[in-house]
């Protein structure tokens, strides 16, 4: 997992060529997000770069969830 930790949040960027190349990998994490009920704060910056963090707010920090979901962004 090649998440970056910062303010108790797992943080990955992503660049893409494309903003439709950035919305279709954003639907299948938003599908992920809502198969396993937890849901990344994304930001699209630059036309073609993703920021996605995950946070479990009742934790105030890094849990077990946002891990995993972590996980199977990856495999995506």
């Amino acid at each position: 997992m090649n998440w970056k930790i910062l303010d108790n949040k797992l943080i990955k960027e992503y660049r893409f060529k494309n903003q439709s190349e950035l919305a279709e990998f954003l639907l299948k994490v938003a599908k992920l997000a809502d198969e396993n009920n937890h849901h990344p704060d994304a930001e699209i910056y630059q036309c073609s770069r993703l920021r996605l963090k995950l946070f479990t707010h009742t934790e105030n920090g890094i849990s077990e969830l946002d891990r995993k979901l972590a996980k199977l962004i990856d495999s995506l």
